[in-house]
């Protein structure tokens, strides 16, 4: 999570016969990778942008519905920080259905957010394991 005046970072994505949706940089972890590297390789990847990892703030739970079946999924969440002159951009590897970057207001509406962090964001006692979230 990269926040900035109320704003957070994030990927505008848009699949085929849906309406836009917003979501964090991020992805898989690659083998041998630690979860600090795997954010900094993602944020490169899909933003363009060379991240700080700072600490580990949420660990949520997801079932993300496929073809074949449900993949249930951990999402760690760190507090990160970019350049302050970072504009935001598309990285040389985007995420297919990515189609932009952009500082999202923390008031945006819920439904553009996939998961819903936004509550968990403006909130400053939310807990470390958020449990299992809606995708």
């Amino acid at each position: 999570m990269i926040l900035r005046d109320r704003h957070v970072l994030v990927q505008l994505k848009k699949r085929s016969g849906q309406k836009p949706y917003l979501t964090l940089p991020g992805g898989k972890q690659d083998p041998g990778e630690t979860l600090a590297q795997c954010v900094v390789r993602e944020c490169a990847e899909e933003i363009g942008a060379k991240v700080r990892v700072g600490p580990l703030l949420h660990v949520a739970e997801l079932f993300q519905k496929k073809d074949a079946g449900r993949l249930h999924r951990l999402e760690f969440l760190f507090l990160c920080t970019v350049a302050d002159g970072y504009d935001p951009k598309l990285g040389p590897a985007p995420d297919p259905s990515q189609i932009g970057t952009i500082w999202a207001s923390l008031d945006t509406p819920p439904a553009r957010f996939k998961p819903d962090y936004r509550t968990i964001l403006a909130a400053k006692d939310a807990p470390q394991y958020l449990g299992l979230l809606d995708e």
